[in-house]
């Protein structure tokens, strides 16, 4: 695919899908693929990850790191569970949310498209099966001798690829499949890097494209399915796994390849969906991705250092990261209503430094990072850190005000993609902040080539989820965004002409709550 190409299909399903009369509807009650786990990966056999991550977590409190004493008195074979449980694992159901489950991560209608395999020195192979609480075996599924050299880990280490189902997001969603799919991969490949961080595992992004294949053909012998190229990560020092044995559950519930019957519905939707044509325009859109040559990228912190608050300031000490972890949330209504609900709150200084501070850290790729810096971040503000309310700017690191205006965040709200109605609560108008992330995307597509826009909507997922865990310290929501005309938004943003939103992030505190299911174990 050209540059022209990519950037047709970027104007076609951003800023131009209203103007086209393309706006993609959202049908809530569409079928997708979220909880089908790949054919090759419903073995009986597999590695059961170890019980007790939050209770582990909450030994650190936010920001910090556990401590070496902490880690170093886990069994070694226990450290990848804990590590890929804190990264992504479940968290809680909530009765009155019709898009269950939710996870430490963002995701469009709790569908959650990004799917996570683990590949050992000696060549097996692994799917990460949240729900089975285990590393299940890919028995079918082989490094080719031709792939082992660049993709085989060294001793002691272990390759982590993610990667995005495109069908796992219903078919109504259309063009967006594939922005949601990239926005969400961004997003996990920063909570992988939260979670070896806290654990003190070295982790390195691999994107050369020779590297990128390999774990591409890795994930077409796990089935039927149409991924997108995954990021091939290695985590130092977490190796060998255990070894592989029989998995608790009831006999035969993993049988043959092709599955139980409980998947019949969902496999035969895959292979309608896979020939759909969102998503082969989504495979044509991200194989860039697969032609980068880069060098394996030196690991980053995915926390950043934050001052230790004043003690003894009980009221504001930070939450553990088992609690930060659990407070993850995009917004909440009650059962019959669509969309968030948000009450007015005054928030201190220190929520506004802790997310500013988040966006300071650099991606792990250095292609990713250098077009992080070539994307504008401006906020609309209110009741945050004494600042007037009204238009703001990220400028190196700091807040700089554009424009106050008193009914700012009101007139987002207006504008917004689903009204406040009967059966819709839309809480902008009550919240303390609405992030837009923009960009040149002409001057990317120039500067990058067709891999251009894909690395952007990467960078925005990454920068998405460390906001996420900001507000999350501090009990807020951040509700990830794309429900908004780009060109509305461009001018009441008073965005310069050839700068367009890509992405916005609205937090503040939720207005409505009831008890949660819990089910971390």
């Amino acid at each position: 695919m050209t540059t022209t190409d990519v950037r047709l299909f970027a104007y076609r399903q951003g800023a131009l899908r209203v103007r086209l009369t393309e706006q993609p509807g959202t049908d809530d009650s569409a079928p997708s693929t979220a909880i089908l786990p790949p054919a090759g990966a419903r073995s009986p056999l597999g590695r059961p990850l170890p019980s007790g991550t939050h209770h582990l977590l909450d030994r650190a409190r936010y920001p910090r790191p556990l401590t070496r004493d902490a880690v170093s008195a886990l069994p070694p074979e226990d450290v990848l569970g804990h590590l890929l449980v804190a990264a992504v694992g479940l968290q809680r159901r909530e009765p009155s949310h019709q898009f269950n489950d939710h996870r430490s991560v963002a995701s469009v209608r709790s569908k959650f498209p990004v799917h996570v395999f683990v590949l050992a020195p000696e060549g097996s192979f692994s799917y990460l099966d949240l729900y089975r609480h285990a590393l299940v075996d890919l028995p079918h599924t082989a490094v080719t001798p031709g792939d082992a050299a660049g993709l085989l880990p060294a001793p002691g280490d272990l390759t982590v690829l993610l990667a995005a189902r495109f069908t796992d997001l219903p078919q109504p969603y259309g063009r967006l499949r594939c922005a949601l799919s990239l926005l969400e991969l961004g997003i996990n490949l920063r909570a992988l890097h939260v979670a070896a961080h806290l654990l003190g595992v070295p982790v390195r992004l691999r994107s050369d494209g020779t590297v990128t294949s390999a774990a591409g053909r890795l994930l077409a012998g796990s089935g039927p399915g149409t991924w997108s190229p995954p990021l091939v990560l290695t985590l130092e020092g977490v190796g060998p796994l255990p070894s592989s044995r029989l998995l608790p559950g009831p006999a035969g519930a993993a049988e043959a390849q092709d599955g139980p019957a409980q998947y019949e519905a969902e496999a035969a939707l895959l292979a309608q969906q896979s020939g759909h044509a969102s998503v082969l325009e989504a495979v044509e859109v991200t194989a860039p991705l697969a032609s980068l040559t880069c060098a394996t990228a030196e690991p980053v912190r995915g926390v950043p250092s934050l001052p230790d608050l004043p003690a003894p300031d009980a009221v504001a000490a930070r939450p553990s990261w088992a609690q930060t972890l659990w407070n993850r949330s995009a917004g909440r209504s009650p059962a019959t209503v669509m969309g968030f609900s948000a009450r007015p709150t005054v928030l201190g200084g220190e929520v506004l430094a802790d997310m500013l501070a988040w966006f300071g850290e650099p991606a792990p790729e250095p292609l990713l990072a250098e077009v992080g810096r070539k994307v504008r971040i401006s906020v609309a503000l209110q009741r945050l850190a004494g600042l007037p309310t009204g238009r703001y700017g990220v400028v190196e690191g700091r807040i700089e005000s554009e424009q106050p205006d008193p009914g700012l965040m009101q007139s987002l709200q207006d504008a917004f993609s689903y009204p406040l109605g009967p059966d819709v609560d839309c809480g902008l108008r009550h919240a303390n902040a609405m992030w837009v992330f923009s960009a040149d995307l002409d001057g990317i597509l120039q500067e990058f080539g067709p891999a251009g826009w894909s690395l952007l909507q990467l960078w925005c997922g990454w920068a998405t989820h460390g906001l996420a865990i900001a507000a999350a310290a501090h009990g807020l929501f951040a509700r990830p965004a794309r429900s908004v005309d780009e060109l509305w938004l461009q001018r009441t943003m008073d965005l310069p002409r050839e700068t367009l939103p890509v992405f916005t992030v609205i937090c503040g505190r939720s207005r409505f709550a009831e008890p949660m299911l819990d089910l971390r174990i």
